[in-house]
């Protein structure tokens, strides 16, 4: 079910890139909408190892938190670079 979860978390953030590139907002607003995106998933692994840093798990949960932010970074911004390449060939 984990595995489940974050592929379909990675193909959202893709299409949240793809989608993000053709609005006709400023480029801080869409920033901030692609921070909105890629954070609240991973913050749900990330902040209960970062409270408990003493429970068992709570090194591994940071780490999940984190790949997985910065995996959902990296495929909004091959979202936007993909949507990017497109406009460019038309």
């Amino acid at each position: 079910m984990a595995q489940i979860l974050t592929a379909i978390y990675l193909l959202m953030m893709l299409a949240g890139g793809w989608r993000l590139f053709g609005l006709g907002w400023p480029l801080w607003v869409k920033g901030l909408v692609a921070i909105g995106l890629v954070c609240p998933l991973p913050l749900l692994v990330l902040l209960p190892g970062m409270l408990h840093p003493e429970r068992p798990f709570a090194d591994m949960l940071r780490m999940i938190g984190f790949v997985m932010m910065g995996c959902g970074a990296l495929c909004l911004v091959g979202g936007l670079s993909a949507a990017r390449l497109r406009a460019r060939r038309r």
